[in-house]
């Protein structure tokens, strides 16, 4: 896959971002992303399990191997001055299980339809790479991921080993 791969996309209020794979040289870009999300933007994203990520782990989300993960971000902005305002991703992706997804959007940059969008080009990148099922472990009081993955075409069912959780997911094959 190239890094010359990209989309600009017009949202639902007129507004454009870019949208492109991940790349090793977003680190500061992905880092400051997740600082600015709210409090409960980052509980859903992380399962509440964590805030802050080490730079150790920026780099490896920044540099997806590409064969079992991949990752696309959304920029808003121009001449330098690009801010990323979306991200999502799949890992692990191995022909049993499928592949984990997550998406977050910028609170400033929510109900858009960029996480649609996003999700979109992940999918098509998913089907193009052979991945047969995508899936979501995600709170079951996060309203806006199973808004998203309804209108997607996931499907919902709870999780057996977390009656706090549900699961997500999207056969491909």
């Amino acid at each position: 896959m190239s890094d010359e791969q990209q989309w600009t996309e017009t949202l639902h209020d007129g507004s454009r971002v870019l949208i492109r794979p991940i790349r090793p040289s977003d680190v500061a870009g992905n880092a400051a992303f997740i600082d600015e999300l709210s409090l409960p933007s980052k509980h859903f994203l992380f399962l509440g399990g964590i805030s802050r990520l080490s730079d150790a782990e920026l780099q490896q989300l920044c540099a997806p191997d590409q064969a079992h993960d991949m990752a696309y971000v959304a920029l808003a902005g121009s001449g330098g001055q690009e801010r990323q305002v979306g991200v999502c991703r799949y890992a692990g992706a191995d022909p049993v299980h499928g592949a984990e997804i997550s998406v977050a959007v910028a609170d400033d940059w929510q109900h858009k339809g960029l996480a649609t969008r996003l999700l979109a080009h992940l999918i098509d990148y998913a089907r193009g790479h052979s991945v047969k099922r995508l899936y979501s472990m995600d709170s079951a009081s996060n309203d806006r991921m199973r808004k998203l993955a309804r209108h997607i075409g996931f499907a919902e069912q709870p999780d057996p080993q977390d009656i706090r959780q549900v699961i997500f997911s999207l056969d491909l094959a």
